[in-house]
């Protein structure tokens, strides 16, 4: 009976220190330091460092249907919004206090995204895009024209950021560091939902629904708990939002903030539940500064975008897997290049006169 080789100490370290796990330390020491490197924390702490965090904690709920459930949703911002409403109208119309007005925002998020599952769970690929981008509009025509409940299109005003005790989100460092705190919570759930057995479970529908179905999986209920998760993952974005922006209004879920969160994903890496704060970051950076360069900065921001799925199909988070496969590839053809070798003529025989010169020296 052969037993297993358990991994020596030094294996272990070495596993502790893959590249990716270094590279994320390293982003969120720099995240943690953020305020207090930049020359203009006013500025850059709302306009960069805080939307790029709620932009990332939706677009990340967006990567985690197309990873793990092969499913494109373009209604994350929607719920986010949704979500948004819920927190305003708890605390503006309600008068409830903070943590009880967080609590029903995410509720009414996730709920919604509940419903949006199933109606939408049943049907797949460009199907589900379309459905999921109908219903996202449907309510944004809904939140314009719904004064008694959203106020139409002047919105829910105002939503100050509330002490909550363990707190004050008044302080801009501090709200900064309840987003980065929300964010990293929202990653690590993802990634423990995604290698648990319910994941696991999700990625063999994502793959073949065919054989999970045959083997007694419900794959539409499977679909329907992984829309609703990722669900409440974009209900803690729209807190986030509802707090950056001190007010919610129907431009939280217009077709151009859907949009948005598409390029998030896209040049952060449709695969890659960090690189959506890449992205986040880099769409933050061309809405801040690229008026200063251009009056289209929407046609700037749409220039990266088709730069990012020309060069970079796997985005930001892909640059380094594919600078590594062109290495590889280059390796592969030198090593299987041919080697070619000095070709050795063959020995001339003498001629007549040469013979007859040599036996008459002799």
């Amino acid at each position: 009976m052969t037993r297993l080789a358990t991994p020596t100490r030094s294996e272990k370290s070495r596993g502790w220190l893959r590249p990716g796990l270094i590279i994320g330390l390293i982003v969120l020491a720099l995240a943690i330091a953020f305020p207090h490197l930049v020359d203009r924390p006013k500025f850059w702490i709302p306009n960069i460092g805080i939307k790029s965090l709620w932009l990332g904690i939706v677009a990340m709920s967006l990567v985690f249907l197309n990873r793990y459930v092969g499913l494109l949703s373009l209604a994350q911002m929607t719920i986010a919004g949704m979500s948004a409403y819920g927190v305003a109208y708890a605390t503006v119309t309600l008068g409830l206090s903070p943590w009880v007005s967080i609590v029903f925002g995410l509720m009414i998020g996730t709920l919604a995204g509940y419903l949006v599952a199933l109606v939408a769970a049943r049907t797949k690929a460009i199907y589900f895009l379309m459905l999921t981008l109908a219903l996202g509009q449907v309510f944004y025509s809904w939140a314009a024209q719904a004064v008694d409940v959203t106020n139409a299109s002047r919105g829910l005003y105002p939503v100050p950021r509330p002490d909550l005790g363990v707190m004050n989100l008044a302080d801009l460092n501090s709200f900064y560091y309840f987003a980065l705190a929300a964010a990293v919570l929202c990653y690590l759930l993802c990634r423990y939902v995604a290698t648990s057995s319910f994941g696991l479970a999700l990625q063999g529908i994502r793959d073949s629904p065919e054989r999970m179905s045959a083997l007694g999986y419900n794959v539409n209920r499977y679909r329907v708990g992984a829309i609703t998760f990722a669900s409440f993952i974009a209900s803690i974005g729209g807190v986030i939002v509802v707090f950056d922006r001190n007010q919610v209004d129907p431009s939280v879920v217009n077709l151009n903030a859907t949009l948005d969160i598409l390029i998030v994903a896209v040049i952060g890496g449709i695969g890659s539940l960090l690189g959506v704060f890449a992205g986040g970051v880099v769409l933050s950076l061309l809405l801040n500064f690229s008026q200063d360069f251009t009056d289209r900065y929407m046609t700037l921001t749409g220039l990266v975008f088709i730069a990012v799925l020309l060069f970079a199909p796997a985005g930001l988070a892909g640059i380094g897997k594919q600078v590594q496969g062109v290495k590889d590839r280059v390796l592969r053809k030198k090593k299987s290049a041919p080697v070619l070798e000095p070709v050795q003529e063959p020995p001339t025989k003498p001629s007549e006169e040469e013979l007859t010169t040599e036996g008459t020296q002799r």
